[in-house]
């Protein structure tokens, strides 16, 4: 157990070209994402597998169901990373909170730079090291 990972991590916000994102009183923007090695996070990918698996056969068989448009793709991936998120952390959009907040915003493609972030941090299991004891 002393080489697994975390059960969560946060990642910065950043905006599109990269830099970090901090509130009016200087305080760092982050969003804190469940790890490859979570139960949330397993449960999600397994969902989607057998989503696009489901797809496939149809799609193999000549069904109609079998294909899926460009924005059921991107309401899928929302909901996906929405179920991997743990919080927005020192920003949001008024009046929205919780999955709903998460799958807004990583469903507008004005803000797909923060869906792609976190998209890759969640999949990268470096991000969730915990910190060793010194030997």
């Amino acid at each position: 157990k002393k080489l697994a990972i975390a059960q969560t991590a946060t990642m910065p916000l950043r905006d599109a070209s990269g830099e970090k994102q901090f509130d009016e009183k200087g305080n760092a923007l982050s969003i804190t994402v469940y790890s490859p090695g979570s139960k949330q996070f397993q449960q999600t990918k397994h969902v989607a597998e057998e989503k696009n698996s489901t797809r496939m056969v149809a799609k193999m068989q000549g069904k109609q169901d079998g294909k899926i448009n460009w924005s059921d793709k991107l309401d899928e991936r929302a909901v996906q990373l929405a179920n991997c998120t743990v919080s927005f952390n020192g920003w949001g959009v008024e009046g929205v909170v919780g999955h709903e907040l998460f799958k807004k915003v990583y469903s507008d493609i004005e803000l797909g730079h923060i869906a792609d972030d976190v998209e890759k941090f969640i999949n990268e299991r470096s991000n969730f090291m915990t910190v060793s004891a010194p030997l």
